[in-house]
C-alpha cells in the first residue's frame, strides 16, 4: 500500500528538469563556451543534489508507510483489548453479584444457625434429669481424684520412711 502519491512530485520534478533543461539550452546558446562549462557543473551538482534528495524522499515516504501500518496494528489490538475489557468488566460485575447473593444466603443460614443454638430442645424434666446426672458425675470425678490422693500417699510413705530411716 503507497502512503504517498509521488506522482504529482514526480511530475512537478520532471516538469522543472523540463523547463531547467530547456532553459539551459537556450541560455547556453548565447553565452561563452566557457562560461558554459562552469555553469554546466553547476547544473550537475544541482541536480547529484535533487537526486539525493529524490532518495531521502523515498525512505521517509517508507518509513511513513510502515508507521502507518504498526499504527492501525495497533489500534486494531487497542479496539480488541477493549472488547476483551468490556467483557471482563461484565464477568466481574456478575461475580460480584454473586458472591452478594451467596454472602446474603450465609449470613440467612448463620441466622438460622444462631437460632437453633439458642433454642432450648430439652424440657423442664429433661433439664432436672441431666443436672442430677451431670452431679452424679462430678461425684465421681471427685471419688476418683481423692482415690488417686490416697494411693499416691500410700506409696510415698515407704518411701519416706525409708529416707527418714536411712538419713539419721
Amino acid at each position: 500500500m503507497n502512503l504517498l502519491d509521488l506522482s504529482p512530485l514526480k511530475s512537478l520534478v520532471d516538469s522543472l528538469f523540463d523547463h531547467a533543461t530547456s532553459y539551459d539550452q537556450e541560455h547556453s546558446n548565447f553565452v561563452d563556451k566557457a562560461h558554459e562549462d562552469m555553469k554546466m557543473e553547476l547544473l550537475s551538482n544541482a541536480k547529484e543534489r535533487l537526486e539525493l534528495f529524490k532518495v531521502e524522499e523515498g525512505e521517509k515516504a517508507k518509513c511513513v508507510s510502515s508507521n502507518k501500518k504498526s499504527l492501525k496494528k495497533v489500534k486494531q489490538k487497542l479496539a480488541t483489548l477493549q472488547g476483551e475489557r468490556e467483557g471482563l468488566e461484565a464477568i466481574l460485575e456478575a461475580a460480584k453479584k454473586n458472591v452478594k447473593e451467596i454472602q446474603a444466603k450465609i449470613l440467612a443460614i448463620e441466622d438460622e444457625i444462631s437460632s437453633y443454638e439458642n433454642m432450648s430442645l430439652l424440657t423442664p424434666k429433661d433439664s432436672i434429669r441431666l443436672e442430677q446426672k451431670r452431679e452424679c458425675l462430678e461425684a465421681s470425678r471427685q471419688d476418683l481424684t481423692n482415690y488417686k490422693l490416697r494411693l499416691d500417699y500410700a506409696y510415698s510413705l515407704p518411701f519416706l520412711f525409708f529416707f527418714f530411716f536411712f538419713s539419721i
